[in-house]
């Protein structure tokens, strides 16, 4: 935690209307100037042998007061954290100083509690301070009233944080951005959702690239409902570049198919699924590097292991990407990421292709996948290779496709029509 440090100002105690007030004699003017003559030439021993018998006969007063918080400061330089602490709470105790003065010393004796995990204590001296008034014209720093909602959000008392951070934000010149954050957390804690996502969104207009940022705004959208506004907020995160390959891209794609966005939905899955493929490759190589190093051979059953797991690695997202495909009626598309992704799909991926009109892509599946086709995906490659003036390959699928008992009949009757228009010297 930054200690907050009172003593610059201590010549300026020195030579204020509060010291005449006070009557702070001569000897305890030149004594304390003495000692933090010594303090800023970082003398702290000698600093403190200086004050030792002022701090213990100087009757309680502004003189005892300063000369208690030179001595706080001198132990604070050395580590000595339960004297600074003592010496601190003295002078606060003695009730001389009011107002921002006041404030500022019970800042840092609140430090100090909240540094040995004693909130309550920290509260204590912090809030009396703050509830006095501060001075004509002068408001107390804001820095207090953070430290007295951390007071309450480290015994995780976050609705009763949430006053004192207001009113921080109202004093302060420029709010930190850990501010932001504390009540944030706070609002999230409380459920107040609308709260934080304006809380959200001021945080990303300080830090833009902060991933868990969006990924926060737009878990406060999920929580109100507000689907739309969640998709919005997914769809900038993933415009800067920070949602690849992960769980909130995953939800992002989900909710553009939800949202009647099938096409972009595919376009961002397909995306995915490419850096995946890739990342499978470069994973390979350097398996297959590895092996080669440590003696391997590239059939070994080691090596192979990484490339058969990989075909069903993400076989749900896939499936999904054939949905979208299909939703936004790209049935050439769907056809093709089925044959490249989904060895068992070749069939469907046949009949897409016929439906889209694409005869050619038809085709080409059924002539690389032949040995594997059902009669159906025979009969759609005969229909398709005869659009494309290919009589010969037509025969050749129809005649296959009579070997299948659920396709021999229609296929009969194409045989049977191709050889009238034969005859008839129309092929």
């Amino acid at each position: 935690m930054k200690w907050v440090l009172i003593f610059v100002g201590i010549a300026a105690f020195l030579g204020s209307s509060l010291v005449s007030a006070n009557s702070l004699t001569e000897r305890q003017f030149r004594q304390l100037e003495k000692a933090q003559e010594l303090v800023a030439e970082e003398k702290y021993s000698e600093a403190l042998v200086e004050t030792d018998n002022a701090a213990n006969e100087w009757e309680e007063g502004l003189g005892l007061v300063l000369i208690l918080q030179l001595r706080g400061q001198t132990y604070q330089m050395l580590d000595e954290t339960d004297k600074a602490l003592e010496s601190y709470r003295k002078a606060l105790d003695i009730g001389i100083l009011e107002g921002t003065r006041r404030s500022s010393l019970a800042m840092v004796v609140a430090q100090f509690y909240l540094v040995q995990e004693r909130p309550s204590d920290a509260r204590a001296v912090l809030i009396p301070a703050l509830k006095a008034p501060a001075g004509e014209g002068l408001n107390h720093a804001a820095q207090a009233y953070i430290l007295v909602a951390m007071s309450y959000q480290t015994e995780e008392n976050w609705r009763a944080s949430l006053p004192w951070i207001y009113q921080a934000e109202e004093f302060a010149r420029d709010i930190p951005e850990n501010w932001l954050l504390m009540r944030a957390a706070a609002e999230f804690q409380v459920a107040d959702y609308p709260a934080a996502e304006l809380t959200m969104k001021r945080l990303i207009s300080r830090a833009p690239d902060k991933r868990n940022y969006w990924i926060q705004l737009a878990a406060t959208q999920q929580f109100q409902e507000k689907q739309r506004e969640q998709l919005a907020t997914l769809e900038l995160a993933h415009q800067r570049g920070l949602l690849d390959d992960s769980m909130e891209e995953m939800l992002m794609i989900q909710l553009q198919g939800a949202e009647g966005m099938p096409a972009r939905a595919a376009r961002n899955l397909q995306s995915r699924l490419e850096r995946s493929t890739e990342s499978h490759r470069e994973r390979d190589r350097d398996s297959g590097s590895d092996a080669g190093k440590s003696g391997h051979r590239k059939g070994d059953h080691d090596h192979d292991r990484p490339r058969r797991g990989q075909r069903d690695a993400h076989s749900d997202e896939v499936d999904l990407l054939v949905a979208y495909q299909r939703q936004s009626r790209d049935f050439s598309m769907a056809a093709q990421t089925m044959t490249k992704h989904k060895s068992g799909k070749v069939d469907d991926a046949i009949q897409l292709a016929e439906m889209d009109g694409n005869c050619k892509l038809a085709v080409d599946i059924a002539d690389k996948h032949h040995r594997r086709i059902k009669g159906a995906s025979m009969l759609s490659a005969g229909r398709c290779a005869l659009e494309l003036q290919r009589t010969g390959d037509a025969r050749v699928w129809f005649q296959r496709a009579t070997k299948d008992a659920k396709s021999v009949n229609v296929a009969t009757q194409w045989l049977t029509y191709l050889q009238q228009l034969t005859n008839a010297g129309l092929r």
